[in-house]
């Protein structure tokens, strides 16, 4: 991550978008436990970050999650460090991506 958001000319991206992928390839493993791929694309004005899994189940943040628990808060720590995310199906599972403002 830090060495393409340095080639793209964005260093400063390599924090978030290192945090926000983390939480979304986590999400993989945790929940859909399939291979997975993963596609950093620099479009200004965003870095998109993707991953795709073999799950057709749709990625949705956690409301009303007991605010002691250990986990369930990553994708409402996606949605705070973002401009956008999202997830489509895509062929036998799906996709969950973010942009990031790369101005």
């Amino acid at each position: 991550m830090t060495d393409a958001c340095g080639r793209w000319n964005v260093p400063e991206l390599a924090g978030p978008a290192s945090l926000v992928l983390s939480e979304l390839v986590g999400n993989v493993v945790r929940h859909a436990g399939t291979p997975m791929q993963v596609t950093l694309t620099l479009r200004r004005p965003y870095l998109q970050l993707a991953v795709a899994d073999g799950s057709r189940r749709a990625a949705c943040a956690a409301t009303g999650r007991d605010l002691r628990a250990e986990g369930g808060r990553g994708l409402l720590l996606v949605r705070e460090l973002t401009q956008r995310w999202g997830s489509a199906p895509a062929g036998d599972g799906k996709v969950v991506w973010a942009l990031l403002p790369a101005i």
